[in-house]
């Protein structure tokens, strides 16, 4: 760290020349352009762009941001959407919408996002088990409404609450005295989905005002939203190596667990075993969902010198979902996995055709399964702060309550019907010849009837994740005299605690046409329940009658938008509500998942101490200097297993970091050219699931699992370099380098442990010793073109670059032992924008792309997974009628891009999926 400030001041040093010649013949100019800027008044686009600019220029710390156009006018319709356009900044889309971003390659998870000063907790969940609770946050609920501006810090100060390794997400809602005349503000829009083929409605309303002479505020603000979410995918779950022997023993000689590529089939004799799909599958989902949201702020300001306040975000989502499967299962326990070698084509030892030849009884082997995944997605978000602050003389006191809550509960439900056995479904053919290597499937069933279907069965698997954090937080600023160099010194105490839970239960009946029975299978429950059994015959027939009843035909639009590469299936039979409840829906909450079911609370007390200070060097450098120091504690209470009998189980941890920073900005031509250089220390914890005990135990082999609530955060030292050069309130360009090393990253690894007097070797998430440093630079333009003759002179552009490179990480590729990229780095990344804007009429296009990035080093079949190269193509027009109201018209995704994931090959697809183009128009009124 030293050398690099050293090096930065010596930079910065010999550039005092230059600045002290520029700077008498600079300040005329800037105090002339000061007069004539302010009679110059900035609406719509552009007074977006200066408010931008304004925060970053003034900022102490590396910072960009995006603001409101007017209130309710936010240029994005999506908070995640609005982010992508921010330098180092790429988005994770869920169903089309912006759902979460990662920043400089750091995971959604390692990223801290606040609302007005304060913790947004997670409300991200997956019904599987094992899917508990994490940190990432989803931008889909907090309307852009309500949005006065988004910040995106990259470097840290000691008075911010640590969290965010990437970066911190600062999501700034109006308040009452942004404006001291009153206004009610609204807007009504529609929102078509090109795929749902739907029109669905959104209403927004805020409003403010001053009473008591000036001294209260009040403002008010809400949403409702309609939105039909519809996506299809064609998937392929995982591609797997097949042994050429069955059984495959020993293991430690076979194909798969022995990695021995002999014992795999190998058609072109390569020496390397093929690869073959595994679940193959269509799904179109269609995701009604209403959305509401309020945000309320009672401020009172009796002097200049003094406010308090009271404020709550409160956001809620519920979903409906109608999620239609027809999925393959591909393995069977035979030689070759039973794979017809005459019709087999590979490329990049993957198979593009192939036919599996099906051996098997019914009940086992290859099969095809219509499913549907219905139920419910609930989200609910609470923000409250309670603060006040206090200027009184050279000093500065501010102090706040908090309290955050969130709740998400994944009440899915998934009906199954299933084809199986060598006479029902002889053969299986998956064909991925075509130009976007799309599995092709081709069946000897007729997928539009219930031809074959031997088995029925509806499971509920609820899972509840529960977030709670309280906290407090004083902090203490001291200005002193401005004849010295010191300009504050500031120092705070923060507490917080949050408490993160998880629930998963999950009930099964089954109606098996193979045996005859109905059965019932609940999690915490040993073994399986036979309700009745008959006749597989009349059970059969019970079945046919089920589905022909309550069972219906899909409408044939799969991948209506987007590019599949090939016509295919595009309907199947298709199973719903009716056939659950027809049925019966088993009640899972009579039981629930032991050990994935969880409390983890988090403690944490921290104190900072930080200086600003100013000098003139023949220019000015100011910056901030300090540190702050962190104790956090942990407990978690869950249960643990041996040998199927569960007792509870608490595990306790806790640690102390200090995390220094540096923050130095020098403004080497006043109000032009600003060079900034960072250094800091900051972190991010663990997954409250990472953390919960879940302890599973044999007692005969003496072995077991368990997570670890002693687990430290992730670590790194970040560092920053940039470049500024400001044209004019609207107009800039720069250039930033950064470094950021990584360390205490969680592996696994196995210990001995007693447990109950025993001594057993226990595997567990641990910090290890891999150390990560991600590098690269941002560049960022934004020009407004009034230079141009007449009407072009309304136009303008955005740009902005990002470069990452990444080394050090040990992640490698399970089958070559090649070297893979650190997860969620796209090595280029860029969003341009163009815009026209004369005041009345506006318009503006903006496309948006990042490269290949890593998803998950190992996932199904042992493959390591990556999101292919990706750009999408957004526009939006708006014309001012008179000075309250205004119309608009929006497009997202007007590309129709299609969103793409392999297995390290463009051969092996996992997932390519299509959501169309949505379109947004209504109309803003403000009075």
């Amino acid at each position: 760290m030293y050398r690099f400030t050293g090096a930065i001041a010596l930079l910065l040093t010999s550039t005092s020349v230059f600045a002290q010649d520029a700077q008498q013949q600079n300040t005329r100019e800037t105090a002339a352009d000061d007069t004539s800027r302010a009679d110059i008044i900035v609406t719509g686009i552009r007074k977006s762009l200066a408010d931008s600019l304004a925060v970053k220029r003034d900022s102490a710390q590396v910072v960009d941001a995006i603001s409101a156009e007017d209130v309710g006018k936010f240029p994005d319709k999506n908070i995640g959407e609005a982010l992508q356009r921010i330098t180092g900044v790429q988005i994770t889309r869920s169903g089309g919408e912006g759902q979460a971003i990662t920043i400089r390659g750091a995971d959604a998870s390692l990223n801290r996002v606040e609302i007005n000063g304060q913790s947004a907790l997670s409300t991200s969940i997956a019904a599987a088990a094992g899917n508990g609770s994490n940190r990432a946050v989803d931008f889909r609920d907090l309307p852009a409404e309500f949005v006065s501006r988004l910040e995106v810090l990259k470097s840290a100060t000691p008075d911010m609450t640590e969290g965010g390794l990437g970066g911190t997400v600062r999501i700034i809602t109006r308040r009452p005295f942004d404006s001291k005349e009153g206004y009610l503000a609204g807007s009504a829009q529609g929102i078509y989905n090109e795929l749902a083929d739907k029109v669905d409605p959104k209403f927004a309303v805020i409003g403010s005002k001053l009473f008591a002479h000036d001294t209260i505020g009040v403002l008010l603000s809400g949403t409702y939203e309609e939105r039909t979410i519809r996506y299809d995918q064609a998937r392929t779950t995982g591609w797997r190596q097949v042994e050429t022997t069955q059984p495959a023993t020993p293991a430690a000689q076979n194909c798969l667990s022995g990695r021995n590529q002999a014992r795999c089939v190998d058609l072109d004799g390569s020496g390397f075993g093929d690869f073959y799909p595994d679940i193959p599958r269509y799904i179109t989902a269609t995701e009604p969902t209403k959305r509401y949201a309020l945000n309320g702020i009672l401020e009172w300001r009796p002097s200049d010198d003094f406010r308090a306040y009271v404020e709550g975000t409160y956001t809620r989502s519920d979903t409906t979902s109608d999620d239609q499967y027809l999925q393959l299962s591909t393995t069977q326990s035979v030689a070759n996995g039973g794979i017809d070698p005459t019709g087999v084509v590979i490329r990049d030892e993957t198979a593009q055709t192939v036919t599996f030849v099906n051996s098997s009884n019914p009940g086992s082997g290859p099969s095809v399964n219509y499913r549907s995944v219905i139920g419910s997605l609930n989200r609910r978000t609470f923000n409250g702060i309670l603060g006040a602050e206090w200027t009184t003389g050279k000093f500065k006191l501010s102090a706040r309550g908090t309290y955050a809550a969130s709740r998400v509960l994944n009440d899915e439900v998934d009906v199954t019907a299933s084809v199986s056995g060598k006479d029902a479904l002889p053969w299986i053919t998956i064909d991925y010849n075509n130009p976007q290597n799309a599995p092709n499937i081709i069946l000897p069933i007729d997928t539009t009837t219930t031809e074959g279907i031997n088995t029925l069965s509806v499971e509920a698997r609820p899972r509840l994740n529960k977030q709670r954090e309280t906290g407090a937080k004083f902090d203490a600023e001291y200005k002193p005299d401005e004849s010295g160099f010191l300009t504050s010194l500031k120092s705070g105490v923060e507490l917080n605690q949050l408490v993160s839970s998880s629930r998963f239960q999950n009930a099964v009946y089954t109606l098996n046409g193979i045996t005859g029975q109905t059965t019932l299978t609940r999690s915490g429950v040993t073994g399986t329940q036979v309700l009745a059994t008959t006749t597989p015959a009349a059970q059969l027939a019970k079945i046919q009658d089920l589905l022909n009843t309550y069972g219906g035909m899909g409408d044939g639009s799969f991948f209506k938008t987007g590019d599949l590469g090939f016509s295919g299936i595009d309907r199947w039979w298709n199973l719903g509500d009716n056939l659950a409840n027809a049925v019966g829906i088993p009640d899972p909450y009579t039981s629930i998942s032991p050990l994935d079911t969880y409390k983890v609370r988090e403690s944490t007390i921290a104190g900072y101490f930080q200086g600003s200070f100013n000098l003139d060097l023949g220019f000015d450098l100011s910056g901030v200097v300090g540190a702050r120091l962190v104790h956090t504690r942990t407990v978690s209470s869950g249960s643990q297993s041996t040998d199927g009998v569960i007792t509870p189980a608490r595990y306790t941890g806790e640690y102390t970091v200090l995390l220094p920073s540096l923050n130095l900005r020098a403004e080497v031509i006043p109000r032009k050219l600003v060079v900034r250089a960072t250094a800091s220390d900051v972190l991010a914890r663990p997954a409250p699931s990472q953390m919960a005990p879940n302890v599973r135990l044999d007692s005969v082999a003496l072995t077991g699992s368990r997570g670890n609530p002693g687990l430290k955060p992730y670590r790194a030292w970040q560092y920053d370099l940039g470049f500024e050069y400001y044209l004019s309130r609207t107009n800039y360009v720069s250039v930033t380098a950064f470094r950021k090393d990584i360390k205490s990253f969680i592996d696994t690894q196995s210990q001995e442990e007693e447990i109950d007097g025993q001594v057993y070797t226990i595997r567990l998430p641990v910090n290890g010793t891999q150390h990560v440093t991600i590098q690269g630079f941002e560049a960022g333009a934004q020009l407004g073109l009034d230079f141009l003759p007449g009407l072009l002179s309304n136009l303008g552009v955005t740009a902005n670059y990002t470069f990452n490179s990444d080394s050090g990480y040990e992640g490698k590729d399970y089958f070559t032992g090649g070297s893979l990229p650190f997860p969620g780095v796209s090595r280029n990344s860029y969003n341009a924008s163009v815009f026209y804007d004369d005041g009345r009429f506006a318009i503006r296009g903006s496309y948006n792309w990042r490269s290949r990035y890593l998803i998950n080093a190992v996932d199904r079949g042992n493959n390591p997974s990556f999101g292919e190269s990706f750009g999408q193509f957004d526009a939006s027009a708006s014309y001012v009628i008179n000075p309250h109201v205004s119309v608009f018209l929006e497009g997202v995704n007007l590309t129709d891009s299609t969103r793409i994931e392999n297995a390290n090959s463009i051969y092996r697809r996992n997932v390519i999926e299509t959501y169309g183009r949505r379109v947004y128009f209504g109309v803003r009124a403000k009075l």
